[in-house]
């Protein structure tokens, strides 16, 4: 799909952000684009599209894959040219699985110092060598957290003098692989962005309530708790959209393919005649649900903060029924990602948008990140 339209992290900039840039989302089953122009203070929607990667894998539309860079740079010179992407600029998401996002305490150090001790302390969390990896770390403000959430993980005399970071660190050769592909492609890259940034960019919004964003991928699925608007919580769970085309196509002894499109077509459906492909979906769906929603109360009790809602993004979000079955599994307000709320566009569009918008959060995260 292509069609033509005619601050929460500030890691890893490589170069001076341009005010017309693309923000690129290399996902494991195709690559989404939107492109965005700055006017007046406002981002406008110029063009956005999506390619899937299985044509250039000899793949089923849904199937993740893994391809060689000159395939990658194959289809991103297509996406270019059929979205009429102008920009040669654009800001790049690092998927999660090629990152490592923590919080950590430290005492209270001068902060001259703190760089230093930041790095030295992050040999303890980061599980491989530093020598790998791209450091990056935010301080947390201490206004931004709730006294009771301190009170319960310190005593009197740390909560008074100690300093809560957000250390993020990249691998390199991930970096490298992209610059390489990206520059074979003629795409000037100025930022990276670890992918959970940008898609809480897009779709968290401001508030104080502790937020879940849940990411249904096409290899994995990512949850994300968000409270006073800083990331507290990341975890990947290995099941995504494709295992259930996958449970589909063996229990009805039909290929991926077709499996893909009964499950795109009817989803979750409570008619009676689609009993059956309901009941294989339920049990794989139960098990990432019950996941996150162990996660969530963890986090509700240790804090004994309540969440407020789930928002959910990406391209197997879009399972029809999905929203009012996670409600019923959560007991919370669940809704669907709006990102290009965020935006300006032609009021045509809207339907469009709204229903294909979930799948573009990460993107336009990376193009909004920029202006």
């Amino acid at each position: 799909m292509a069609i033509q339209i005619k601050e929460m992290f500030k890691g890893f900039d490589l170069f001076k952000a341009k005010d017309n840039v693309l923000g690129i989302d290399i996902g494991s089953s195709s690559i989404k684009l939107v492109q965005l122009k700055k006017e007046k203070e406002r981002g406008i929607l110029d063009t956005y599209g999506e390619i899937s990667l299985s044509q250039y894998g000899n793949m089923n539309v849904g199937q993740a894959v893994r391809l060689p860079e000159d395939k990658i740079v194959e289809a991103l010179n297509d996406i270019i040219k059929e979205s009429n992407a102008k920009s040669r600029t654009a800001s790049v998401s690092i998927p999660l699985r090629s990152s490592f996002v923590t919080v950590m305490d430290l005492p209270d150090v001068p902060e001259g110092k703190l760089d230093e001790i930041v790095k030295l302390e992050a040999r303890r969390y980061v599980p491989v060598a530093m020598s790998e990896v791209l450091l990056d770390w935010w301080m947390i403000p201490k206004s931004l957290e709730e006294k009771e959430m301190i009170e319960k993980e310190k005593d009197e005399k740390e909560k008074k003098n100690s300093k809560r970071i957000l250390l993020v660190a990249i691998h390199k050769d991930t970096v490298n692989s992209y610059k390489e592909i990206f520059s074979k492609a003629r795409i000037e890259i100025v930022s990276f962005e670890i992918e959970i940034f940008s898609m809480i960019r897009a779709c968290a919004g401001r508030t104080n309530q502790p937020v879940v964003v849940i990411d249904f991928g096409a290899l994995s699925t990512k949850i994300v708790i968000v409270d006073y608007g800083i990331i507290r919580l990341s975890h990947s769970i290995n099941k995504g959209s494709q295992n259930l085309t996958m449970m589909i196509s063996k229990s009805f002894g039909i290929d991926f393919s077709r499996a893909e499109e009964i499950k795109r077509e009817i989803g979750l459906s409570s008619m009676p005649e689609y009993k059956e492909l309901f009941s294989i979906l339920e049990p794989e769906l139960d098990y990432v649900l019950a996941e996150i929603n162990r996660i969530i109360k963890d986090y509700q009790k240790k804090y004994n903060r309540a969440v407020s809602r789930v928002i959910m993004i990406g391209g197997g979000s879009l399972l029809k029924g999905l929203t009012d079955f996670s409600v019923k599994r959560f007991n919370i307000e669940v809704s669907l990602a709006n990102p290009f709320a965020k935006v300006e566009y032609p009021i045509f569009l809207n339907d469009v948008l709204k229903e294909v918008g979930a799948s573009f959060a990460i993107s336009l995260g990376l193009a909004i990140r920029e202006l």
